[in-house]
């Protein structure tokens, strides 16, 4: 789901529900919402949701929105082993991602957006498994550090 957003701030929602002999039942999920930064470019904004012991989901699963449109490619990379993101058209002009990662999904792990020509241009590292936030340009990190 994607609420609508007001000016300078960002929503994504992900709920997982399950069909049962009576209807459908809300089983997990959880969202963000996040303001813009007045510091520095956002690339993307992220999430992370747990599997949830001992309830069958598809989870564990990264997702989040693309805020830079030169970002064409969203990975998370796990212990040297990387994930291809799925992206998919939100809205007029606004893409969204999202991954399934192996249970249970270690951290640290790296989420990183490359432009069309596959050049690394934003990257984060996650030490929380269930952390939400934004990961910049790769040029504002350079300035940071």
């Amino acid at each position: 789901m994607k609420r609508p957003y007001q000016a300078g701030s960002h929503h994504l929602q992900v709920e997982y529900v399950r069909k049962t002999w009576i209807g459908w039942k809300w089983v997990w999920g959880g969202g963000y919402g996040i303001g813009e930064s007045s510091q520095s470019v956002t690339a993307l904004n992220y999430m992370g949701l747990p599997e949830l012991d001992p309830i069958s989901t598809p989870f564990p699963m990264v997702f989040g929105d693309i805020l830079d449109p030169s970002i064409k490619k969203v990975n998370v990379k796990i212990r040297g082993e990387s994930y291809n993101a799925k992206l998919t058209s939100a809205e007029a002009g606004r893409m969204i991602w999202f991954v399934f990662v192996p249970s249970p999904a270690s951290i640290p792990f790296d989420i990183e957006g490359y432009n069309e020509e596959g050049t690394l241009i934003a990257r984060k590292t996650i030490t929380d498994p269930r952390d939400s936030g934004s990961v910049h340009l790769e040029m504002d990190l350079k300035l940071i550090r």
